[in-house]
Formats: structure tokens, sequence, C-alpha cells
């Protein structure tokens, strides 16, 4: 009568310690793949982009002196300037990288939430591109005017 008590508590034990085991498995592998994506060389510089956009453009906003990319009025006041997103908008593909300091393929879009319109930077990723990286940053845009709306800044870098 004991023995049978035993092998019921041997069972119940085997079928914790089995979930047991398929928990940390499975909390390793996400560990592993958070880690993993972390590393990537193309995740850092999509961050490290990210970032800069909201930095002025130095030495100046015109697209033509300006050594590197940046949509801030200064590092005071984090507001885009909305003729600097212009200007780059006028650009190409070369440029954008040259003036972000980055080897990926770029793609910036500034959307204005509240009507929809969408100004693109550096074209679009190319269809059927594999190793994508987007990051979506919120901005406040000031225009000529003086006027200021709210935009996503949609930053896509790719192989």
């Amino acid at each position: 009568m004991k023995g049978q008590y035993f092998s019921f508590d041997a069972i119940i034990a085997s079928v914790i310690f089995v979930l047991a085991i398929v928990a940390l498995l499975s909390y390793w592998h996400s560990v592993r793949s958070f880690l993993d994506y972390q590393n990537d060389p193309l995740s850092k510089d999509a961050i490290r982009v990210s970032n800069l956009l909201f930095t002025p453009p130095t030495p100046s906003a015109t697209c033509a002196s300006m050594d590197h990319l940046g949509f801030a009025f200064s590092y005071d006041d984090r507001r885009v300037n909305e003729s600097v997103v212009g200007c780059a908008a006028a650009q190409g593909q070369s440029w954008l990288r040259q003036k972000l300091g980055t080897a990926y393929g770029t793609s910036i879009k500034v959307t204005n939430i509240a009507e929809g319109s969408i100004v693109t930077i550096g074209g679009d990723v190319p269809l059927g591109t594999m190793n994508v990286v987007r990051i979506r940053r919120l901005a406040t845009v000031t225009n000529s005017t003086g006027g200021t709306y709210l935009a996503a800044i949609d930053l896509s870098m790719y192989r």
C-alpha cells in the first residue's frame, strides 16, 4: 500500500521537474535572443543614428555645409527644424550615409500625426530586404512660421 503512494509522489515530482526544466530553457532562449539583438552591429548603429537625429546639424543647418545631420535647433532645444528635414529630403542615399556616418542603407520618414503627411529622406527600404531594424521616435516639429506639430520619425536601417 505504501509503495503505491511513493510511486505517485515520484510521478508528480518528475512532472514538476520537467516543467521547471522547460521553463528554464524557455527563459534562457529568450534572454539569449535579446542579447543577440543587442549585440548586432546594425541594431547598435540604428540606436546611435536615432539619437544623432536629435542633435543640431554642424556647423550649420544648410545641406551644402553640414558635416553631420541632425534635426534639432540646439542641444538645449530638441524640437525638430522643419527646414533641415526639407533640405535632407532633397538629398540622396549616399549623402545621407555620409552625413550620418553609417555604412548601412537608411530611410527616415517624418510623419505629421495630425495631417498624415509624410516626408521621406533617403528613399524607401528596398522590397525583399531581410535584415531591417526599425526605430520610431516622437518629436515636436517647428515650421518656418513658428507653428509646431507632433510628428513620428521612423528610422529604418538595412543591409
